[in-house]
């Protein structure tokens, strides 16, 4: 790590920004691995905002500046979060109008006072009491899935076999999606992210579009049958929520749901599957984690500190702004980093440490913070508890393969692992 001078000349600040811009590679094995040590402890270190000409952006990783941008959602818009680094191209565009192309804004890509409204009507599925409820139902869950696993082979890939499987089935029965359709709907939500990954080439970015296409087409035909013969679950709640002149379209209750069913089970899952890896890492944690809530509670905030599953989001100023002594023209892009924030040893020492007795764990930017505060963060802390509870009872000598190592899928917004490999005992 490289120790800043004291009072960096205007170009040396510069050149550091740059410079440590050009750590932001986050398609690389090394940043894949290990983003805190590949550019976060290096961006603390020189430049806790740093500029990419690569991705034409504002990289903002210091806890105090994170939290600033995310302070004033007007400043700095989420309207503009699903622009692509690189514009489609317009055959892209063209497969997909097969669809509706943009979707109108869903909660993540919305400014109040839009978002503030449509945020209070989502959060009445969110509340304390009504996530406190889903606790019977979700305890039912993993037991079924971690009976399951104790009576299967030996060999168990806890991504696959546990990690997805319980939040879908959560997520499945709160939205009102089938869960035998969550593995094509999962399939689908995948392909809609790769129309942004800029390492994919343009005849997989049209194969991507038609299954976002197909995407569309499944839950319209769900949401028509939702009008015809309404149910107690969040798609008919939308459709209720605004009747008359003011009610959802079908292309605004769709967006909804996309980000919704993702949100969902893929944040519940990265951590699940990245908090497993620590614990069984040492296998001492993972036997007193079963007897010793305290203990697995301060596990589950430290390992949102540490593997955020969402690392990154983009913001756009929509006036000229300065974050932390830099200035920022009008329009341009802001990435916003979670997972930088969360390693900012100013706020937490030595933050390379998974630290279990760590004072201040609460800080952590695991779930964002500010208006755009993840909604579904009590009911992801809720299966993580339930879920570790369930699986350490069911397999009390649960260990990592002899092989077993973290590897994270490509991205540039999320954290999410590839495998965690483990067996039995």
């Amino acid at each position: 790590m490289t120790e800043a001078p004291a009072h960096p000349s205007p170009e040396d600040a510069e050149a550091a920004r740059l410079a440590v811009g050009g750590l932001f590679q986050p398609f690389s094995p090394a940043y894949q691995e290990d983003p805190a040590r590949a550019f976060y402890c290096e961006a603390h270190a020189r430049a806790p905002v740093a500029y990419s000409p690569a991705f034409f952006a504002y990289l903002v990783t210091g806890h105090a500046e994170v939290a600033q941008v995310l302070r004033d959602p007007v400043l700095f818009s989420s309207a503009r979060i699903l622009d692509p680094v690189a514009p489609f191209e317009p055959e892209l565009i063209a497969a997909l109008q097969r669809g509706t192309f943009p979707l109108p804004p869903a909660l993540f890509n919305s400014d109040p006072p839009d978002h503030t409204r449509a945020r209070a009507l989502f959060s009445r599925a969110f509340t304390p009491t009504k996530v406190a409820a889903l606790e019977p139902q979700i305890r039912g869950f993993a037991g079924e899935l971690a009976a399951g696993l104790a009576a299967g082979p030996e060999a168990i890939e806890l991504m696959h076999d546990f990690a997805y499987k319980l939040p879908m089935r959560v997520i499945s029965a709160l939205v009102g999606v089938p869960y035998e359709d969550m593995r094509q709907l999962k399939a689908w939500q995948d392909d809609w992210f790769k129309l942004y990954d800029p390492s994919l080439d343009h005849a997989a970015k049209i194969t991507a579009a038609a299954g976002f296409v197909a995407y569309q087409q499944y839950y319209a035909a769900l949401i028509e049958r939702r009008r015809a013969q309404p149910t107690d679950d969040l798609i008919s709640a939308l459709l209720r929520a605004r009747e008359g002149e003011h009610a959802f379209s079908t292309d605004e209750v769709i967006s909804h749901l996309v980000v919704l069913l993702f949100a969902g089970y893929e944040t519940a899952a990265s951590l699940m599957g990245s908090l497993l890896f620590s614990l069984l890492a040492e296998p001492s944690l993972w036997a007193r984690v079963g007897d010793d809530p305290a203990l697995l509670q301060a596990a589950i905030e430290e390992n949102l500190r540490m593997h955020a599953p969402v690392q990154m989001e983009p913001r756009h100023t929509t006036g000229p702004a300065t974050v932390g002594g830099v200035e920022i023209p009008a329009g341009s892009a802001v990435f916003t980093f979670f997972g930088g924030a969360n390693y900012d040893a100013q706020v937490f020492p030595n933050p390379l440490r998974f630290d279990l007795e760590r004072p201040n764990g609460a800080r952590h930017l695991g779930f964002g913070w500010g208006v755009h505060t993840c909604l579904g963060a009590s009911l992801a802390r809720l299966e993580l508890r339930v879920g570790l509870q369930a699986l350490r009872a069911a397999l009390p000598r649960l260990r990592l393969a002899d092989d077993a190592r973290r590897t994270y899928l490509p991205s540039l917004f999320f954290r999410t692992p590839a495998a965690v490999q483990a067996l039995r005992g």
